[in-house]
C-alpha cells in the first residue's frame, strides 16, 4: 500500500513541476493542492503502520505520551504546510497583493516548523545548540541578501524571524538524531528537515528577486516536496 500511496505522490509532484515549468499556474494550484494532501495521506499511514505493528499499542496510546505527541505534532505541521502552499501559490493569481499573500504564507510555515519543533522536543528533548544553528542561517542569509542584491523590502524582519525558526527547527533535528542514535527515524526526518531547510534558500531570490529560471524554481520545488515527503515517511520507521 505504501508504494502505491509514494507512486501517486511522485505523480501529482512531477505533475505540478510540470505545469509550474509551463508557467500554467491554475494546473498547477490543483497539482499542487493535492501532492501536499499526498504526503498527509503517507504520514497517517505511517501512523496506522507503527500502530497496528506492535501489540502494545493501547499502552503506547495510554502511557508513553511522548509518541503521541510525536504524530500529533508532526500532523498538525504537515497540515501547515498544507495550506501554507495553499497561501502561497494565490499569490501568482493576485499579483498586486504578492507580499501580502507571502507574508500569510510564512506565518502558517512558521507555525508549522513551530510544531515540528514541539514534536521533537517531547519526543526526544530539546537543546541549545538548535538556537545556534538558527542564529548563524540569520547572519549568513544577511550577509547573502547583500552579496545577491535582494531586497526582502517591507518582510525583511519577518524573513529574519522565518529563518531563524526554520533552521532552529533543522539544527533540533540533528539534535534529535544525536539523541535517537542515528537511527532510521531520526535520519530520514533529518535529512527531511535539511531540505526543507534549502527549499527556502531557493525561494529567496525567486520572490524577492523575481528569479524565473527553472535551476531556482525546480530546485525549490523538488527540495521541499521531498523534505515534506521525507518528514511524513519517518513515523514509518519508529
Amino acid at each position: 500500500m505504501i508504494y502505491v500511496l509514494i507512486g501517486l505522490f511522485m505523480f501529482m509532484w512531477s505533475l505540478f513541476i510540470y505545469h509550474v515549468v509551463l508557467d500554467k499556474r491554475l494546473e498547477g494550484f490543483f497539482a499542487k493542492g493535492f501532492t501536499s494532501f499526498m504526503f498527509i495521506v503517507i504520514f497517517i499511514y505511517g501512523v496506522y503502520s507503527f500502530l497496528t505493528k506492535r501489540q502494545e499499542t493501547f499502552y503506547v496510546l495510554l502511557f508513553e505520551y511522548k509518541y503521541v505527541y510525536l504524530i500529533l505534532f508532526t500532523l498538525l505541521g504537515l497540515v501547515s504546510g498544507l495550506i501554507g502552499d495553499l497561501f502561497l501559490e494565490v499569490q501568482w493569481f493576485y499579483k498586486k497583493r504578492k507580499h501580502f499573500m507571502i507574508f500569510q504564507g510564512m506565518i502558517i510555515f512558521l507555525i508549522g516548523h513551530l510544531f515540528y519543533m514541539l514534536a521533537m522536543t517531547l519526543f526526544s528533548g530539546f537543546h541549545y545548540s538548535a538556537l545556534l544553528v538558527g542564529f548563524a542561517m540569520v547572519i549568513i542569509v544577511y550577509v547573502g541578501s547583500k552579496l545577491l542584491d535582494i531586497d526582502f523590502k517591507r518582510l525583511k524582519l519577518m524573513t529574519y524571524i522565518y529563518t531563524f525558526i526554520i533552521f532552529t527547527m533543522v539544527g533540533l533535528s540533528f539534535y534529535q538524531a544525536i539523541h535517537q542514535g542515528f537511527s532510521l527515524y531520526s535520519v530520514v526526518f533529518l535529512i527531511g528537515a535539511v531540505c526543507f531547510g534549502i527549499s527556502d534558500l531557493f525561494l529567496a531570490p525567486i520572490y524577492f528577486k523575481d528569479e524565473t529560471k527553472h535551476f531556482f524554481v525546480v530546485g525549490n520545488l523538488f527540495t521541499y516536496y521531498l523534505g515534506q515527503f521525507l518528514i511524513a515517511l519517518a513515523i514509518l520507521f519508529i
